[in-house]
């Protein structure tokens, strides 16, 4: 009696702590207790996605993306294409200068008679970086003797030629990023006005062989800084092919021509601009 009773104490921790199972047919099984499962959290934290491109471009309001494609469009040299097209093919042109001029093959030199050139013209743009221009201009040429202080009169120099010039400028433009346009071209002119007296201040307009010729063919080339798309600013310097008068006796040229230096400020007026 006294060993069953000590042998159940014995296997009362071990009872207490395990697991009576009935199986289906009838039978017990013993066993310690399997441990509890722990749930898992199926519910998952949202994570935040971040807006596309497009997403924020639909919240965006109709000023801002206008002003967006405006900036795009400008730092982007590869709209300059669009850009020209928008614009239109033909533009006009209106421009005014100062001429800084000489005679080579006088007896003078350096650009000291001063003159105005204005005039209006049409650029036909078709490519993005080329395009031609025509134009009229009335550009006042010359030459004018150095000053030398003299106590008498019979001594000033008082040499100044005059001739102004009706003139049909042809050019071949060459335009890159919508920042600097190169020009070159030949200019056909034709005299309009012309004066002229020596040293000695006696006028001598009508005294052959003084005679400048009516016709004048010279060549140019210029350069130019393009401000905000319209406005330009830039000189160009041309020169006489043809020779304009016949030259002094004892001279090293053999004739005259007119070497003139053109500051300008150019406005080009493009096409009316269709809305959307």
């Amino acid at each position: 009696m006294k060993k069953k009773l000590t042998l159940w104490i014995l296997l009362l921790p071990i009872v207490a702590f395990t697991q009576t199972t009935y199986n289906k047919d009838g039978s017990l099984t013993i066993g310690l207790p399997k441990p509890k499962e722990q749930k898992q959290d199926t519910v998952q934290k949202e994570k935040y996605v971040y807006p596309s491109d497009e997403e924020e471009a639909q919240e965006e309001t109709p000023r801002q993306m206008r002003e967006r494609k405006k900036a795009e469009t400008l730092n982007n040299p590869n709209q300059e294409d669009y850009n020209f097209k928008r614009d239109g093919l033909i533009k006009g042109m209106f421009h005014a200068g100062l001429n800084a001029c000489q005679i080579d093959g006088d007896n003078e030199s350096g650009y000291k008679y001063l003159g105005a050139n204005v005039g209006a013209g049409v650029m036909f743009r078709f490519h993005k970086n080329i395009s031609v221009s025509a134009g009229i201009d009335y550009s006042m040429k010359g030459a004018k003797a150095r000053f030398v202080p003299s106590a008498t009169p019979a001594s000033l120099q008082l040499y100044q030629a005059q001739l102004d010039y009706l003139a049909v400028p042809v050019a071949l433009n060459i335009h890159d990023k919508k920042l600097i346009m190169f020009t070159i071209g030949l200019c056909p002119s034709v005299l309009v006005r012309y004066k002229e007296r020596d040293y000695a201040g006696n006028d001598v307009t009508n005294s052959p062989p003084y005679q400048p010729n009516r016709f004048d063919l010279s060549g140019f080339a210029g350069f130019y800084f393009v401000i905000k798309q319209q406005f330009l600013l830039g000189g160009k310097f041309s020169y006489s092919f043809s020779r304009m008068r016949a030259s002094y006796p004892n001279a090293k040229l053999n004739g005259q021509y007119n070497n003139v230096l053109t500051f300008q400020f150019m406005y080009i007026l493009n096409s009316v601009k269709k809305k959307k």
